[in-house]
Parts: C-alpha cells; sequence; structure tokens
C-alpha cells in the first residue's frame, strides 16, 4: 500500500464513522454542527498523522489527499442527512417574554 492511502486510511476511517454518528446517533445537537465537528477532528488527525512520519518531500500533497478524502466523506453525509432529517438550524426554542 502507498504512503499516500497508509497514512490518509485512518482519517478517512474516522471521517466515516463519525458522519455516521453525527447523522444517526446524534439526539443532542443539530447534525451540521456534528458533522462540522467530524471535519473538524478528522482535519487534526491528518495533521497530526502527516508529520509524525517526519517526511518533508510530498507533505503538501499527502496532506491536500487526505483532507480532500475526508471532506468528500463528511459532505456525502450531509446530503444524506439534508435528504433524511430536512434542512435544520439550530434547534433552539426562544422561552423569552411572552
Amino acid at each position: 500500500m502507498p504512503r499516500r492511502f497508509a497514512t490518509a486510511l485512518p482519517v478517512w476511517v474516522l471521517a466515516l464513522a463519525g458522519s455516521v454518528l453525527a447523522v444517526w446517533g446524534n439526539h443532542v445537537q443539530p447534525w451540521a454542527a456534528s458533522l462540522a465537528m467530524v471535519l473538524g477532528f478528522s482535519m487534526v488527525l491528518a495533521f497530526v498523522i502527516q508529520l509524525s512520519t517526519q517526511r518533508k518531500k510530498g507533505l503538501v500533497n499527502r496532506l491536500a489527499f487526505t483532507t480532500a478524502g475526508s471532506l468528500i466523506i463528511v459532505g456525502l453525509a450531509m446530503i444524506v442527512s439534508t435528504i433524511i432529517h430536512g434542512v435544520t438550524i439550530l434547534d433552539w426554542s426562544w422561552g423569552g417574554v411572552g
């Protein structure tokens, strides 16, 4: 397996598992906020993995490959969750005056 795929695979697995949990397993937050957090965690993991390899050559290409894959995974999860759940902004209810 090329190094590009070997370092990208854990990030993509995290993005896929997090997206599935955010769409179907999350009843506390709106799915859009959860998917944004999944994407953020996958970006941080991508940087940690790429920097831990300590190889300068091809760092930007490997990071671009890894982050583009996780962005595609989370983007597809957003499309699926929009179809399933509909558009939800934050589910805050105003219990103020009145």
